[in-house]
């Protein structure tokens, strides 16, 4: 009789209880399912690094939002307080007091008609705090304090003297940020707008020559040679962008855009007002050394005449040059603003005529019966700067205000960077 192997019996039920059909063997699946773990695990990784990453920009764009509107209105404070300051200055000018006070000292309305807004040509919360820690008397404050924020424009206060909030528990002046603001008028520049009705020569137009006797003297004419460049020509250019011709000024002739028609980004000149001083270097020979030189003593704004009493050396060497019968020496002239600056607030200075006879009495320098230009005894336009900080962030307002007809004065320009 026979049997069958029982051993092929037994493997072969062994291989049905495993799962496995005849001729089959089993495969590992563990190397897939850690697989899957580890890509389960970059996924997650990448997803929430990306999460995070965007939380934290969006954190820190927050973060620098917040300093930067505040920073906005700390420039606005400092821009607010000159405009308080500038129209107390115009009801100073319009109340008659000084009209009073010049019948006890002739020529104190010119002295001090724009006295307010000179007497803080510029100010910042450090100036306000240390104002604060003396009481409000500048005499008292600490010859060392006056030093620091004099060359840094920055003084350490002891937070225990400023306490003067009558709203919450927190002191006056006590916020995070600065601000610091300056106020400029455009009576102190030449109006280079003017220029635009200007007919014939530039060389026989008013500001043609305002800007010429600005350009002139011993230290501009080296300056102008090592660089070649024509005054004249200089001057003619910026007429040519401002009158409404198309012939090049300053007798050279041709077709004025074709300055700017050779550039690799060609446009043409504007035949009309300088919107604003940015413009100017548009303009073909003004856009680097020329403005850097010039710029801060021109102006788009105002009527273009001149207050001396807030003259530069350099505008007010330009008014003598521009009136003298013979072109007097530099040193001549530094001796003669000299002269004014000590004696010129005792005299009743409102015109030309006042100005020669003094320069005359005074420098012995003989001036002519006319000058072009036009002298006036009050500021009427301004700007103001002001800078706001907060944390990392800064922003800087710019306006021009014109008081001629308006108490609050009228905006014509406003920028914010």
């Amino acid at each position: 009789m026979l049997t069958r192997p029982r051993g092929l019996g037994a493997a072969r039920r062994a291989r049905l209880r495993g799962g496995l059909r005849p001729g089959h063997t089993r495969k590992s699946t563990g190397g897939m399912a850690i697989l899957v773990v580890v890509a389960t695990i970059m996924v997650l990784t990448v997803l929430v690094t990306e999460l995070t990453y965007g939380a934290q920009v969006r954190f820190l764009v927050a973060h620098h939002q917040r300093d930067r509107v505040q920073a906005y209105w700390l420039a606005r404070s400092g821009y607010n307080i000159y405009r308080l300051v500038l129209a107390a200055n115009k009801d100073l000018e319009k109340s008659g007091a000084l009209d009073q006070l010049d019948a006890f000292m002739p020529g104190a309305s010119s002295m001090i008609g724009d006295a307010l807004w000179k007497m803080l040509p510029s100010l910042n919360t450090g100036l306000f705090r240390m104002l604060l820690s003396s009481g409000g008397d500048i005499e008292d404050v600490d010859e060392e304090v006056m030093t620091e924020f004099q060359q840094s424009g920055r003084v350490e206060v002891d937070e225990d003297t400023i306490t003067c909030s009558r709203f919450s528990e927190k002191t006056f002046l006590e916020f995070d940020g600065d601000f610091s603001a300056e106020v400029a008028d455009h009576e102190s520049k030449i109006n280079v707008n003017n220029m635009a009705s200007d007919a014939g020569l530039i060389q026989d137009s008013a500001t043609g020559q305002q800007l010429y006797a600005l350009m002139s003297g011993e230290d501009n004419d080296l300056w102008f040679r090592e660089r070649n460049l024509d005054r004249w020509e200089l001057i003619g250019n910026l007429k040519d962008w401002v009158d409404a011709d198309n012939t090049r000024s300053a007798g050279l002739g041709g077709y004025e855009d074709n300055l700017y028609n050779r550039l690799d980004d060609p446009y043409l000149t504007k035949n009309a007002p300088f919107d604003s001083m940015e413009e100017i270097r548009l303009v073909e020979g003004w856009q680097d050394d020329v403005f850097e030189r010039f710029g801060d003593r021109l102006t788009v704004y105002g009527t273009g005449k001149l207050n001396l009493s807030n003259l530069e050396d350099d505008m007010l060497a330009a008014v003598l040059r521009s009136g003298a019968e013979t072109q007097p020496t530099d040193t001549d002239l530094q001796m003669c603003m000299e002269t004014y600056s000590e004696l010129g607030w005792l005299e009743n200075i409102e015109k030309y005529k006042d100005f020669a006879t003094f320069v005359e009495n005074n420098c012995g320098i003989a001036m002519g019966d006319d000058t072009p230009f036009e002298l006036t005894t009050s500021s009427q336009t301004f700007t103001i700067t002001s800078t706001g900080l907060a944390g990392t962030s800064s922003v800087t307002l710019t306006a021009v205000l014109d008081y001629r007809s308006r108490g609050s004065g009228k905006l014509l320009y406003w920028r914010v960077d």
